[in-house]
């Protein structure tokens, strides 16, 4: 899985983010924005996160999930890991990479 971003606009610098933490402790909203390669933007309660991302782990292209991935025992557990973790999965591919956010709604 790859998370990697570098920053173009520096001289001489290049960093990379491999994986973007986020700190929702202040948040109690179960509502996420949840971005799809080749679809609208998308808003859904956690259960369904935890659905679209199962489904996308369920059918990963190529035989096994990446290193990070792999080592849980199952894909629940990946999937909460994602959710706690991460706001972005990369797809092997020509897939493009799935992100969520969580958000509040007024």
């Amino acid at each position: 899985m790859n998370f990697g971003h570098t920053n173009p606009n520096t001289e001489g610098d290049e960093w990379q983010v491999f994986a973007v933490r986020r700190r929702r402790a202040h948040m109690k909203s179960e509502t996420y924005v949840l971005l799809e390669p080749g679809k609208d933007e998308e808003f859904i309660l956690e259960e369904e996160l935890r659905i679209r991302l199962e489904g996308w782990l369920e059918n990963w292209p190529g035989e096994e999930l990446p290193p990070d991935l792999a080592g849980f025992e199952t894909i629940h557990e990946a999937v909460s890991h994602l959710i706690r973790s991460v706001c972005e999965l990369e797809i092997d591919g020509e897939v493009g990479s799935v992100q969520w956010y969580q958000v509040e709604l007024e």
